[in-house]
């Protein structure tokens, strides 16, 4: 059973949640009066108006909001994505095993064949050398590459 949050997530969702936290930085970073991620700091900060202050937080929690429901999406993207995945490489290998026996199937029927040739004309006294192992080996690889 697949898990839904998000109907409609989309890999955008993600990248438009990165550009509102860069803004929200933004707004910080000119709130402290710094030109660098790395300036911030609490006394910086301390200067800023309270107003400013109390806009910036309530932009902060409401996109926390945004991003904990599109960050649950995209796991549960995933996780259908993870679950879809492992089916069919179960699925691949299930091919692989019947195509495998078809293949041995091929082989050992021509196989067959060649030694029963192989056999008659030695039965028919033609020259054994005619039918070489040689020519036995070269059949059994050219059916096998032929499956």
């Amino acid at each position: 059973m697949r898990n839904t949050i998000m109907a409609d997530f989309k890999l955008s969702d993600l990248y438009e949640m990165e550009q509102e936290i860069e803004s929200v930085v933004s707004a910080v970073m000119g709130l402290g009066g710094c030109r660098a991620k790395s300036e911030l700091s609490a006394s910086l900060m301390k200067h800023a108006e309270k107003d400013a202050m109390v806009k910036v937080v309530c932009e902060l929690i409401s996109m926390m909001e945004r991003s904990t429901t599109v960050l649950k999406s995209a796991a549960c993207s995933i996780n259908n994505l993870q679950a879809d995945q492992i089916v069919n490489q179960k699925r691949i290998m299930e091919l692989q095993e019947v195509n495998r026996g078809e293949t041995v199937k091929a082989v050992t029927e021509t196989a067959k064949t060649e030694i029963k040739s192989y056999s008659d004309a030695v039965k028919k006294g033609i020259r054994s050398d005619s039918i070489t192992t040689q020519k036995l080996e070269d059949a059994i690889k050219t059916a096998v590459k032929s499956e």
